[in-house]
């Protein structure tokens, strides 16, 4: 049987697939175009050549005759690993944009497996931290969010023009969707969630610097860019994980013990000034070039935040997190290796 791999080009997702392969899975993943393909195939050759990684063009992830056509083609598929969902903060209209695109991919999938999948064991869908966390408790650390939190947000809200509400919203309103599917329908599949946190590390392809996923070019890229003199350097503040950890989280949730859970994929607090000083050290040959912020305030800062309890979702796992600073030097090793080159 193979695991079919929904937004195989995706940061996340790429590793997925490396490590399905790496556990002796074969893989179908969906594209949208054989252009966004190419730079996949170049990273697992023999899986390509082998038909280990067999990717399928799939132009948009609401589109149910691509999907249906899909699962017809390949009977094979016996689980499905969903990471695809629109990620971006170009919004024009908060609910054609986002909020409809990833309640209506998420049910496009599971509609199509109920119809035409019916081999198919296990569907994994791919949430976020997001969907446990309402905005308003960011920075209260008298709160503790675990697998059973949901955010608060209402569909009004994400409806409004603020772009990371909208974005909240998007993936709590996704994955009650398919929660909801699975109440509703009762199908023939068992489901699992994973929800990450911020997600940093290296690349599986040789990443493009100017499109970064968001966590790596918003956060640390910053920290590599941001001047002491800049207003607040260091004081960005909230929790993460290496992106390594949520794949091999991802293969974990295909098994049976995970059926009817909600992996809450998170492993360190941290803040900005925590990843300076990090970089500042590991990396010798960048002192003088980026900023040193205040590094005796790291557990000051981390202070201000929320709490979390996934105790739940260590035991299943039943693997330690990749610690933050090895992700740290990871993507800034590759980061550097690339500007090398430009």
């Amino acid at each position: 049987m193979s695991i079919l791999v929904t937004g195989a080009t995706g940061f996340i997702a790429a590793h997925c697939i490396d490590q399905l392969l790496k556990n002796g899975h074969s893989v179908i993943g969906t594209i949208r175009s054989p252009q966004k393909g190419a730079a996949l195939e170049a990273a697992f050759p023999d899986a390509v050549a082998n038909k280990k990684l067999i990717l399928e063009t799939v132009s948009d992830i609401r589109s149910a005759k691509e999907f249906d056509q899909l699962f017809d083609k390949h009977p094979e598929i016996g689980k499905v690993l969903h990471t695809a969902s629109p990620f971006h903060f170009n919004i024009k209209d908060p609910i054609k944009d986002m909020l409809e695109p990833a309640v209506e991919g998420t049910n496009t999938v599971l509609q199509s497996v109920l119809k035409h999948g019916p081999q198919v064991t296990k569907v994994v869908v791919t949430s976020s931290f997001v969907s446990m966390l309402t905005a308003d408790d960011m920075f209260d650390p008298s709160v503790t969010v675990d697998e059973k939190s949901w955010n608060r947000i209402t569909w009004e809200q994400g409806a409004g023009n603020v772009e990371f509400l909208t974005y909240f919203a998007s993936k709590k309103f996704a994955e009650k969707a398919a929660w909801d599917f699975v109440e509703n329908e009762k199908p023939f599949f068992q489901l699992t969630t994973v929800n990450p946190s911020l997600v940093f590390g290296p690349s599986i392809t040789k990443p493009d610097l100017k499109s970064l996923n968001t966590s790596n070019g918003d956060i640390v890229t910053h920290a590599l860019e941001v001047k002491d003199s800049d207003e607040g350097v260091g004081q960005y503040n909230s929790f993460c994980v290496d992106v390594r950890d949520v794949a091999k989280g991802h293969v974990v949730a295909l098994d049976d013990k995970t059926n009817g859970k909600r992996l809450m994929l998170c492993s360190d607090k941290f803040c900005s000034q925590r990843l300076l000083n990090y970089i500042n050290e590991d990396f010798p040959e960048l002192k003088g070039k980026i900023a040193v912020g205040h590094p005796d305030q790291v557990e000051a800062i981390e202070a201000k935040t929320f709490n979390f309890d996934n105790t739940e979702t260590k035991k299943l796992l039943g693997f330690e997190f990749t610690p933050l600073r090895e992700t740290i030097h990871d993507f800034v090793a590759q980061w550097l290796e690339v500007k090398k080159e430009e």
